[in-house]
């Protein structure tokens, strides 16, 4: 632990300098005492509490990856906190080739299940034009609260509510497991149980339920209205980012011949625009 100290310090005000701030301006935006950011760089202060070294990194600005850095130097558990939306923008332009090289319907969220992106195939899933008002309104909105909303382009193609609901409230309590200590978790599904009618039921039911290593998404296809009113059956598959696993992308794997030719048939209609 002595070696760790020094060292949390050092990369503090490398991060600092790197970002071209000085110290009286982090102290007086993470409201700490006059010379305390210096003394903790310097190594005096060994190990400062973890919400006021929390505070310190968010006024540097640091990325996720960053933060877990530092609190692993000074010994803490690196926190999971939200993206800021910066991260959010850098996860959009990492991802970006990947979503339109994609040919199945395919989005970007975050670990708040917010909506940060998506491929020009979801708006042929939502029956919309890309530039439709009421998808764009979807961007950096929870899709939970979007499914459970029967008005919405999205909660308005469920098909069947009675299979579709416990199996999405299912893959969400097990996604949501990594982040159960955070603040932010609390809140967040708080306000879920709170505001959604049902979801209590059926996150109640999934905490109930027999312990499992993955949400198994793959094992369970889900059915959405699609043309004429005829369903179309998916699997759905996520895949995390490797520099930061607050995000994943989410892909519609077509589970049958009749989904896989729309799938197909809106591919064609997007690259002859």
């Amino acid at each position: 632990m002595q070696q760790n100290e020094p060292q949390g310090g050092q990369r503090l005000r490398e991060l600092r300098q790197c970002r071209s701030r000085t110290q009286l301006d982090i102290e007086l935006e993470a409201e700490l005492g006059s010379g305390y950011l210096q003394r903790v760089e310097s190594g005096r202060v060994k190990q400062p509490l973890r919400p006021t070294l929390e505070r310190i990194l968010e006024a540097i600005e640091v990325e996720s990856r960053e933060a877990e850095e530092v609190l692993a130097l000074f010994g803490y558990t690196s926190a999971q906190r939200l993206p800021t939306r910066q991260e959010m923008d850098w996860a959009r332009d990492c991802c970006h080739d990947v979503l339109q090289a994609v040919r199945l319907p395919t989005y970007l969220l975050d670990c708040a299940h917010r909506l940060l992106a998506w491929n020009a195939l979801i708006p042929s899933l939502l029956r919309v034009c890309p530039g439709d008002p009421n998808l764009l309104q979807l961007r950096d909105h929870s899709i939970i609260d979007v499914w459970f909303d029967t008005q919405s382009c999205l909660g308005s193609l469920v098909h069947a509510a009675e299979q579709f609901y416990p199996q999405l409230v299912q893959a969400l309590y097990h996604e949501m497991l990594p982040f159960r200590h955070e603040t932010w978790h609390t809140a967040l599904t708080t306000r879920w149980l709170q505001h959604i009618p049902d979801f209590r039921t059926y996150w109640e039911q999934a905490q109930q339920g027999l312990p499992s290593a993955v949400a198994a998404r793959l094992l369970y296809p889900i059915a959405l209205k699609g043309p004429q009113g005829q369903p179309l059956h998916f699997r759905l598959a996520a895949e995390h980012f490797t520099q930061d696993r607050r995000f994943r992308l989410l892909y519609y794997i077509p589970f049958d011949k009749k989904t896989m030719s729309v799938c197909e048939m809106w591919s064609q209609q997007i690259a002859e625009v």
